[in-house]
């Protein structure tokens, strides 16, 4: 004897709620796998660090600093771009901003107006940061 659901709504969300989470696995593994290759490009990332940091003596004092403050800058900012993927919290995604942004005020050479809106910028996340986010956006720190 087949039974027949007293409701046919509910066989139809739940087939929508098994769909949903399948696609929230999928985005989820993703995610991590993005970081992983990312995480690959940071070993490497480090490496190239660690050598340009020995090749003081290839030209100008100012540009092997300019040369290894962009190396570097790109390896932490790649370093928490994976923290954000994996950790899905408001801090980290600040977290990204402000490095992302503070590359650009140390390592770019650009005109005043350019590099006061850059610290005004980082400013505002701070401040987001300080007075708008919630106890529970600092857990897993």
């Amino acid at each position: 004897m087949k039974m027949i659901p007293s409701n046919p709504d509910t066989t139809k969300d739940n087939w929508l709620d098994r769909i949903y989470g399948l696609i929230l696995k999928a985005a989820g593994f993703l995610e991590k796998l993005v970081a992983l290759i990312l995480l690959g490009a940071v070993v490497y990332g480090c490496v190239k660090l660690g050598m340009a940091a020995f090749d003081v003596w290839q030209g100008d004092l100012f540009t092997y600093m300019e040369k290894l403050l962009a190396l570097a800058f790109n390896v932490i900012i790649v370093i928490e771009f994976i923290r954000m993927l994996v950790k899905h919290s408001m801090n980290t995604i600040v977290e990204v901003l402000i490095f992302a942004i503070a590359r650009g005020l140390v390592v770019e050479h650009e005109e005043p107006l350019r590099a006061l809106l850059r610290i005004a910028a980082i400013a505002a996340l701070l401040a987001c940061r300080k007075f708008l986010f919630c106890e529970h956006d600092f857990e897993d720190e």
